[in-house]
């Protein structure tokens, strides 16, 4: 598919510098596009068994999950709205809210997002859960500065229990870590990010996070990529009764798109960034990303998105478990493709395994 897509050219080193070509880069772990090619999954949980608990699912998320509303290459971190997240099989939301005029606004940092927490994102949990009863949706709450309007008529924490109150038949309240899948099936959870949420849910903080966010430049792609591969292993060893988060995403020097993909724009069939370097004379360097536009023996060492990196390792864990304890927790990503998504749902195979061998 990649081959009818044009390239570009980019620039790499030899000795001396010379012009090589980038292909295009098509890979279904990152889509960047609404109408691209989704499965619809509005009941993968219906396959797990309720005795599981949340806390050793491996669940996909998305990363500022409301910013669909903004189509800038420096804001834009999803294209799919909440509804089409949920059909597709995203279980974890990153919400971030500012309280204004009694009600909750969706921003990222300083950016209204024209979209509110209950008319939008609550209203679409709710009847999706309403439709999907075996399914549980995860909620990090997050509050935006200011933390107050100059005057408000009443408290953060007293708009949010209103909100929650009109949402009483799909929200549970509950700040029990070892929760299973079956009480919680068709409820949303709240994760609080804030002090004043954290009555209404389970503490954000109390979970084991990987969210190493900040790249100077393009080049600090490896070191969050290494970032994201030793959560993996952590997750994968650790304890059942803790939620491990694992971040995909980053941005600074680097645009979201190019963490999520490695590419050099943001279109889903764009090529890879090169990263300057060539092998045989740089074979050590980034020795996970991928060697490409090989000539007369000296190829290219491309920049690869974490969402590929990712999409990789989880597809490995999934074919040779060898004996982990348990999955690679909630993966939360810019642009998750719909190979992403499926991969990492797949890897809760071996917790249902492991629990039909222990029944019986």
């Amino acid at each position: 598919m990649a081959a009818n897509h044009p390239t570009l050219l980019c620039f790499t080193a030899v000795l001396v510098s010379i012009w090589t070509t980038c292909s295009a880069h098509y890979h279904e772990s990152y889509m960047r596009n609404a109408d691209d090619d989704f499965s619809s999954r509005t009941n993968w949980m219906s396959h797990i068994s309720g005795d599981v608990k949340l806390s050793e699912m491996a669940i996909p998320g998305t990363h500022l999950s409301a910013t669909y509303t903004w189509n800038t290459d420096v804001t834009m971190t999803q294209v799919l709205s909440f509804k089409q997240q949920l059909n597709y099989g995203v279980r974890f939301f990153d919400i971030r809210v500012k309280h204004k005029d009694n009600t909750f606004q969706l921003h990222s940092g300083h950016i209204f997002l024209n979209l509110y927490f209950s008319e939008h994102f609550l209203n679409s949990v709710d009847l999706f859960l309403k439709s999907n009863p075996s399914e549980t949706v995860l909620v990090l709450l997050k509050k935006e500065e200011p933390s107050e309007d100059s005057s408000p008529a009443r408290t953060t924490r007293g708009t949010l229990e209103e909100i929650l109150h009109r949402y009483s038949d799909t929200y549970l309240e509950t700040n029990h870590r070892g929760i299973t899948l079956k009480r919680a099936r068709g409820k949303f959870i709240i994760f609080s990010g804030f002090h004043q949420f954290d009555s209404f849910g389970l503490k954000y903080d109390d979970c084991d996070i990987q969210d190493n966010s900040h790249l100077s430049t393009n080049w600090d792609l490896y070191n969050k990529w290494e970032s994201v591969k030793n959560q993996l292993e952590n997750a994968r060893n650790g304890d059942p009764d803790t939620f491990y988060i694992n971040y995909l995403s980053g941005s600074g020097g680097s645009f979201p798109y190019f963490v999520a993909s490695g590419h050099s724009s943001p279109g889903t069939s764009a090529p890879r960034l090169a990263t300057g370097l060539t092998t045989p004379g740089w074979s050590d360097s980034y020795p996970d990303f991928p060697r490409v536009s090989c000539f007369i023996g000296i190829c290219t060492i491309a920049f690869e998105g974490t969402n590929t990196l990712t999409y990789d390792k989880i597809r490995e864990y999934n074919e040779y478990p060898r004996g982990s304890r348990r999955t690679v927790g909630i993966i939360v990503a810019d642009f998750p493709g719909d190979l992403l998504i499926s991969t990492i749902i797949r890897n809760n195979d071996a917790i249902q395994e492991r629990l039909i061998n222990y029944t019986n």
